[in-house]
């Protein structure tokens, strides 16, 4: 029996609400913990990613071997900033990288994203209707694509509008324009004193008063680690610079994309260092100048995407994915990360409804073994 008093003590416990947390344009919490998350301008890979790329990460992307797909994922990750008004940080050594920047794709209009997702959803049922065996017709049918209404969603034919570019804070790291460098470890260094002044210079660090933060800040590095960065394939200077990068991140409202030609690479625990100093990683791996370009299997792919590392961040255990057999095909407007569907394979005789049968006659041998039989199965018990 309660008194007053043991009344009143068990009153007083309230739950513990969840505290207020930074509300940044482009961003979300995420649904597995408290995790920031932004796109990545792509739907299909925000999903298998868990919702997102967490702020304060580093994404690795393997690049295939001509180094296009990877660039394409490169160029979503920054038109995705521009829409969410986001400063971008762009670092490259092949290229100029204010001409990446001016070649991003253009967005697609809000009335225009229901269709567009309504069309990735019907390109998932295939754009061929492929008549199969009797078996198959009751089965339920399989969604390919992924889909999520978080981000935007971008036309490759058209260009990003100049004014929504003029909008957003742009910086660019061009390593060919660099003064006298001798090695790649003074780019590398260059590079993340670039970054530490970014952040703190433009109040992205996480201990500024959020009346002072500035958003996020996206830096996308392309082809790092590759010979124009003055990389050997197993130089410890880029291994140094991923772990140095996750502790400035980590302490700041920013985020990193990096592409690495990991097929220039000769030895492998090099590359398998540089997974492990990242937060995700994945590879592309493309089908041209290939065996399986010509394999009627793929007919449908450019080239299989490989989740190396998953994100796990204030979990025990992260987000896994529906499963592993993942491709990724370009076509005219857009890239999209499936569902890897192989054909079924059918036998001849396993697509036929039912054999016909023929009655043919018995011989008196016949018969006389036909009812031996018949008489000994009686007997058996079964």
């Amino acid at each position: 029996m309660y008194t007053d008093h043991t009344w009143q003590m068990a009153s007083s416990f309230r739950k513990k609400g969840s505290s207020k947390s930074t509300h940044l344009r482009g961003t979300r919490p995420s649904l597995h913990n408290t995790q920031l998350l932004v796109s990545t301008g792509v739907p299909s890979l925000d999903v298998l990613l868990g919702g997102g790329l967490a702020v304060g990460t580093v994404l690795l992307v393997e690049e295939d071997v001509c180094g296009s797909y990877s660039r394409l994922l490169l160029k979503y990750f920054l038109a995705e900033g521009v829409m969410c008004g986001h400063s971008l940080l762009l670092a490259s050594a092949s290229e100029n990288p204010e001409d990446i920047v001016k070649d991003l794709p253009g967005s697609v209009e809000v009335e225009q994203q229901q269709q567009h997702l309504a069309a990735i959803q019907e390109d998932s049922m295939g754009e061929e209707q492929m008549k199969i065996a009797w078996r198959y017709q009751n089965q339920p049918k399989v969604q390919s694509s992924f889909s999520t209404q978080f981000g935007h969603f971008f036309d490759l034919t058209t260009h990003m509008d100049p004014a929504r570019l003029e909008a957003v804070t742009r910086i660019f790291f061009s390593a060919v324009n660099m003064a006298v460098v001798s090695s790649s470890a003074q780019l590398y260094n260059a590079l993340r004193e670039s970054i530490l002044t970014t952040v703190n210079s433009e109040k992205f660090s996480v201990d500024e008063p959020s009346s002072n933060q500035s958003g996020i800040l996206r830096v996308g590095v392309q082809s790092m680690g590759s010979p124009l960065w003055l990389d050997e394939g197993d130089d410890p200077s880029l291994p140094q610079f991923l772990h140095a990068l996750r502790g400035l991140l980590r302490k700041a409202h920013a985020v990193a994309v990096l592409t690495v030609p990991t097929h220039l690479m000769q030895d492998s625990a090099h590359v398998s260092r540089l997974e492990r100093l990242s937060d995700a990683v994945i590879h592309l791996e493309s089908f041209a100048g290939s065996e399986k370009e010509q394999n009627p299997l793929y007919r449908d792919y450019h080239g299989l995407f490989h989740l190396r590392k998953i994100p796990r961040l204030n979990s025990l255990v992260g987000h896994f994915p529906e499963t592993m057999d993942l491709a990724f095909k370009l076509k005219k407007k857009k890239f999209l990360i499936e569902k890897l569907h192989l054909p079924p394979e059918l036998s001849e005789t396993a697509s036929r409804s039912q054999e016909d049968t023929k009655t043919v006659p018995l011989t008196t041998a016949d018969s006389r073994s036909n009812r031996s039989i018949l008489s000994l199965s009686k007997k058996i018990d079964f």
